[in-house]
């Protein structure tokens, strides 16, 4: 590896004045520097000077106007040929990850461009090591499905070195807090708590409880909305009725002890409803409850996230809020295709879809407040 020392002086410099770009010290339709200015600051040739700018403006980060000057601007990277696209998920072969790749394929394909896609497994050590492979190999923007994105990056300096090199990124399902900069294509995941929470009150329950994973920002924001939503309504959630987990427990949540602990409570009959994290932990409950002689519906409604394939073959079918997968994809990859030919972009909340199945009927209270289930 080169040291820093022995890099030419023109990358030296070029790299210091993208680093400046990036952070706003320059901003777009502000002159840069002179190139005797550039010379004087950095001690080098006027030919180091415009070698460093050539490659600024290889990256699309200035534009240089004859007997006018320099200038900073966000425009496209300079390119040949094909438009390579990176695209990172947490995971890619299973649950509704597939239908969202598949959105972003066809898109992407349908426009010349080619895809190269990663997990992350939602680790921030995998994310890293992914970075940093795209940064130095050929890609022209990338479409990244942050890693645990309710504790921060611990990866902000790359995402840094991406705007550094204008390369447009995108985040879709969840997104860094602190990296607030760079758009995203994300549910409206607090509006989602709320919807799942009104859902459940107007249906009659009163007695709810839930469970989310918070290590992701779209579990946290289901939770911050579900929460709200029983608050407005006057309805306690007491901290029993909670089972928060984090991504080590994906895979045996509910044979940890904490998880142990809820599914007790809810064979107690201690909850009459239950909103979930998603389809999956949804489902998985469902038979664990069965197994241990719960009659569901009847004395659980339940209400879960994603409409995943599997949510109509459960017994009881699953009441979900549906995630529009694929249209997800594809305006995921229309954004970053406009990104990298130099558009700027807004981020989209997009909105949840109620999907009526069986696992959530409506209550109905006789005399004395006694329930009954339609």
């Amino acid at each position: 590896m080169i040291s820093v020392a022995e890099q030419p002086k023109y990358l030296l410099v070029a790299d210091t004045l993208r680093r400046e770009i990036a952070k706003g010290i320059f901003l777009d339709g502000q002159t840069l520097m002179t190139e005797e200015e550039l010379r004087v600051r950095f001690n080098v040739s006027r030919q180091t000077v415009r070698q460093a700018i050539a490659l600024l403006e290889d990256d699309g980060l200035v534009d240089r106007r004859r007997g006018s000057g320099t200038y900073v601007r966000h425009g496209p990277r300079r390119r040949q040929g094909i438009v390579h696209v990176g695209v990172v998920c947490t995971y890619i072969t299973d649950y509704i990850f597939p239908t969202i790749v598949q959105g972003i394929e066809q898109t992407l394909n349908s426009a010349g461009a080619v895809m190269s896609l990663s997990a992350t497994y939602n680790d921030p050590k995998t994310e890293r090591s992914i970075l940093e492979r795209m940064l130095s190999g050929q890609v022209d923007g990338l479409i990244i499905e942050g890693a645990r994105t309710a504790t921060g990056s611990p990866n902000e300096d790359l995402f840094m070195r991406f705007a550094e090199r204008n390369i447009p990124v995108l985040f879709i399902n969840g997104y860094y807090p602190g990296l607030d900069a760079i758009p995203h294509v994300v549910m409206d995941d607090y509006a989602g708590g709320k919807m799942a929470a009104g859902t459940a009150l107007d249906r009659g329950y009163r007695r709810p409880a839930g469970i989310f994973k918070t290590d992701d920002l779209q579990g946290q924001e289901r939770l911050n909305g579900f929460m709200e939503e029983m608050k407005m309504r006057g309805v306690d959630v007491p901290e029993e009725r909670l089972l928060r987990f984090g991504t080590e427990h994906r895979m045996d949540l509910f044979v940890s002890p904490e998880g142990k602990r809820f599914v007790e409570m809810l064979l107690r009959r201690e909850a009459d409803c239950l909103v979930c994290y998603n389809d999956v932990f949804a489902a998985t409950l469902v038979g664990e409850l069965e197994a241990k002689g719960m009659n569901l519906p009847k004395e659980l409604g339940i209400i879960s996230f994603d409409n995943a394939t599997f949510a109509e073959m459960v017994r009881p079918t699953l009441t979900t809020l549906g995630h529009p997968k694929q249209e997800f994809g594809a305006l995921a990859a229309e954004k970053i295709l406009r990104m990298i030919g130099g558009e700027r972009e807004k981020s989209v909340n997009m909105p949840w879809t109620l999907i009526e199945r069986n696992s959530l009927p409506k209550v109905s209270r006789g005399r004395g407040g006694q329930e009954k289930r339609k």
